[in-house]
């Protein structure tokens, strides 16, 4: 466990891991030194935990968060040696099961629950692109979860298959916690209409949500050492992000 000063917030970081069947799931969790405080579970993006996750996880933590991320890739025998190879980690994630990784956010979420800086009723998920979508199942399988936050993640996929035996979603009837979501204008994975059936399936089912949708923006908008980043949207979206985590720790 190591302190680190970001500014006038020092930080705890810590790396850790949960035990399952099949290895070790590592656990990478940053707070801020003292406090009573909400958690997040921070989904990665399909190239696992990497540099870009971690100072995501940071700069929550630095918002007032204890930060949990897990490597939900790790102690997989398929997993590739390179995670950057996107073609690769496509191929890989499409053979893992959508259960044992739900699973798996749920083994995170009973830790944090028992963790001594958490609020174990101040618990949500946040996640990006194939994140986002995992984090959304999720919190539709999840019901103590207080919040979730979908950054661009795929509302169908491709093909059904046994590993990915539903769409995201067909996962919204167990919904029960507010959820924000952002969406990129310019998106080949993620079409107009289909935000547009989310957004009326979640009416339908009464649940409480927001969705935003940048016109200008490609998808992965937000990550800041990828090709599509883009500032403006990004800049808005964390903004929105932030003021969500406040509004729903409120409650």
């Amino acid at each position: 466990m190591t302190g680190t000063d970001r500014g006038s917030v020092t930080l705890i970081e810590e790396e850790t891991s949960i035990e399952r069947d099949y290895g070790q799931m590592p656990l990478y969790i940053v707070r801020p030194e003292d406090g009573d405080l909400p958690a997040v579970i921070l989904v990665h993006e399909i190239f696992g935990v990497n540099n870009h996750i971690k100072d995501v996880a940071r700069r929550l933590a630095r918002e007032g968060l204890m930060v949990l991320a897990p490597d939900l890739f790790a102690g997989h025998p398929r997993a590739p040696e390179n995670r950057d190879d996107l073609v690769a980690m496509r191929n890989f994630w499409q053979r893992i099961s959508d259960d044992r990784l739900i699973a798996d956010l749920q083994a995170v979420f009973g830790l944090a629950r028992t963790l001594k800086h958490v609020r174990a009723n101040a618990i949500g998920t946040l996640g990006y692109c194939m994140g986002g979508a995992i984090a959304y199942m999720f919190a539709c399988r999840t019901p103590l979860l207080s919040w979730c936050i979908d950054y661009y993640g795929r509302i169908y996929y491709y093909d059904i298959t046994e590993f990915k035996p539903r769409h995201p979603i067909d996962y919204s009837g167990g919904l029960n916690c507010p959820l924000l979501a952002f969406y990129a204008g310019i998106d080949e994975l993620i079409l107009p209409e289909q935000i547009k059936y989310l957004e009326d399936k979640l009416n339908d089912l009464g649940k409480t949500f927001k969705i935003k949708i940048y016109p200008d923006a490609r998808h992965a908008f937000f990550n800041d050492q990828r090709e599509f980043y883009h500032y403006e949207a990004a800049a808005d979206a964390w903004l929105m992000t932030l003021d969500f985590i406040r509004l729903q720790n409120k409650r």
